[in-house]
């Protein structure tokens, strides 16, 4: 059998990938510098670190290799990194949502009829598997399922800004929550609450798959949509107006809370039924109080996306309880899903879900912006994105 494309024309055979390229990196602990050495403290790892002549990666034969346009990333995925990636023993490239340029396919499609999914020159977003470095560097090899052709419409920017939050959200609605993305019509009205909604970029990317006519497209006989009746949280009456036109119901709700709020009072005060899932992007405080009989449903799930201590410090009795009533209750974290983020793209192209840059910052101030410690902070900001601009101008 001959190859895909031949091989004199192979355009990933004459694009020019240099052998070493610019990275923002972990220093692993056995070589960490400290000016404490003689003190006879002990040595702490180094900060991130900006390297001009890193090592381009190799791809596996499964893998693509693609020049980075635009990396993104969040304050929770800084602040749970501990959580997300492996114990650090070698150099190790953070940031994991990119958008880019495809250069090489991987050997093994060469001979495949129809060739790679992805051809060289297609522009693609995705998140790569935090087992594996990530995309703040010029190149990085990602698979098959880690990819899509990014969305038409929008800039590498934004596009670098979606996958992680939209996965989140993806997951935790169509996995955990068990909703079927394709098909509404055997849904109730779904009831569902989301938590710190102005300030997080997956409550964000919740409510736009909450309220997208694909998701939840009109009946043919009554001609309404199976529009689910969502509840948001925000953390003062002045973030209201930002979310007033997407939701059913708003609270105010402070971040921390305060000592007298109970939202099981609130659900009860006005008359709402109990929800059947609850998107919790605050923490722990509202997470727990979500699991009320007032709140959620029997049966009903709760997922946390900032929190993976959520219900830890919970007495033995109550997640008994919760238990015996069916509730499902965990924290979530996205996983590469190609097929889910190809579902994205197309809702973006169709202006039904877009993602938010809050702020854009060249490669070679990565390494002072991530060890300074602020993106990952958190506070009221629980997903504020930001875009480190890598081998383009962006906006």
């Amino acid at each position: 059998m001959k190859p895909a494309k031949p091989a004199s024309t192979t355009m990933d055979e004459l694009t020019f990938v240099p052998p070493t390229m610019r990275a923002l990196y972990f220093r692993p602990a056995s070589t960490a510098i400290t000016d404490t050495t003689d003190l006879g403290l002990p040595r702490k790892d180094s900060d991130v670190v900006f390297d001009t002549d890193f090592m381009t990666p190799q791809p596996a034969a499964n893998q693509y290799l693609v020049k980075v346009l635009a990396a993104a990333f969040s304050h929770d995925e800084l602040r749970l990194s501990r959580l997300l990636n492996p114990p650090k023993s070698y150099p190790q490239i953070p940031v994991h949502n990119f958008c880019g340029t495809v250069i090489r396919t991987p050997p093994q499609d060469d001979y495949r009829p129809s060739g790679p999914r992805f051809k060289v020159g297609d522009v693609v977003f995705g998140m790569i598997g935090h087992n594996h470095d990530g995309a703040a560097a010029d190149y990085v090899v990602v698979s098959d399922d880690e990819i899509a052709l990014k969305p038409k419409n929008i800039t590498s920017a934004e596009a670098s800004s979606i996958p992680l939050p939209a996965l989140t959200a993806w997951q935790a609605l169509f996995k955990y929550a068990a909703l079927d993305p394709n098909d509404s019509h055997k849904r109730h009205r779904l009831r569902v609450l989301v938590t710190n909604a102005p300030d997080s970029a997956v409550a964000s990317q919740a409510i736009q798959l909450l309220r997208s006519p694909s998701l939840f497209p009109t009946d043919d006989n009554t001609h309404h949509y199976h529009r689910p009746w969502i509840c948001a949280t925000c953390s003062s009456p002045d973030q209201a107006h930002l979310i007033s036109s997407q939701v059913d119901e708003i609270i105010n709700a402070p971040l921390p809370l305060p000592l007298d709020f109970n939202l099981a009072d609130t659900f009860k005060s006005r008359g709402w039924n109990p929800v059947d899932v609850v998107l919790d992007c605050a923490g722990q405080q509202i997470f727990r109080q979500a699991h009320s009989p007032s709140v959620i449903k029997d049966t009903g799930t709760i997922l946390t996306a900032v929190d993976s201590d959520a219900g830890t410090d919970m007495p033995s009795a109550e997640t008994t309880h919760f238990a015996k009533r069916g509730i499902f209750s965990r924290f979530v974290t996205a996983v590469p899903d190609g097929a889910a983020l190809a579902r994205i793209a197309e809702l973006v192209e169709k202006r039904e879900l877009r993602g938010c840059v809050e702020s854009v910052i060249d490669l070679v101030q990565g390494a002072d912006i991530l060890s300074a410690g602020a993106a990952g902070a958190g506070g009221a900001l629980r997903g504020g994105v930001y875009v480190f601009r890598v081998n383009v101008q962006v906006s």
